[in-house]
């Protein structure tokens, strides 16, 4: 089994809409939350975007941002046929070692309290900072990296 991580290039943009629109859509429903593309076209122009192969295969989505206190995990997702696998955790420990590159001192995400994916993050020792609306915020600290050099992320001005 070999995965790969590449930066999305925009032939990606309909898989990977798809694949976020399918994975969430029960969440969303269950919030009475409409699927609006637009948003989702926006924030790829936005975020930095990565493939995540298997076997040279498409199979997830990786979307980091820098935010306020560190970099944002804001999106992974891994089609149903490939969960449960241990690519998640994978492809959380590349974030880890992405933000770690790039100096930040936190990932950080939100994820809604009754998605599975709660257990992946607790495993992967991120904390629980606040939780509000259905929504939990958490962390992973990161320690200091000294050889850090700034490279700004693709697409961020």
């Amino acid at each position: 089994m070999e995965l790969l991580l590449r930066p999305a290039e925009e032939n990606d943009l309909a898989f990977c809409e798809s694949l976020n629109r399918g994975n969430m859509s029960r969440y969303l429903a269950d919030r009475a939350i409409a699927w609006d593309p637009d948003r989702f076209l926006r924030s790829w122009a936005d975020f930095e975007n990565f493939i995540i192969e298997l076997d040279g295969q498409d199979i997830g989505l990786l979307r980091l941002t820098p935010e306020q206190h560190g970099l944002g995990l804001r999106d992974l997702q891994i089609l149903p046929t490939h969960q449960n696998r241990g690519i998640g955790s994978w492809a959380v420990r590349r974030a880890k070692d992405i933000a770690a590159s790039r100096g930040f001192r936190r990932l950080q995400l939100r994820v809604y309290e009754d998605n599975p994916a709660m257990r992946l993050y607790t495993r992967m020792d991120f904390e629980t900072e606040l939780v509000a609306a259905g929504n939990v915020h958490m962390v992973y600290k990161l320690p200091p990296n000294n050889s850090f050099k700034p490279r700004p992320l693709r697409g961020s001005a």
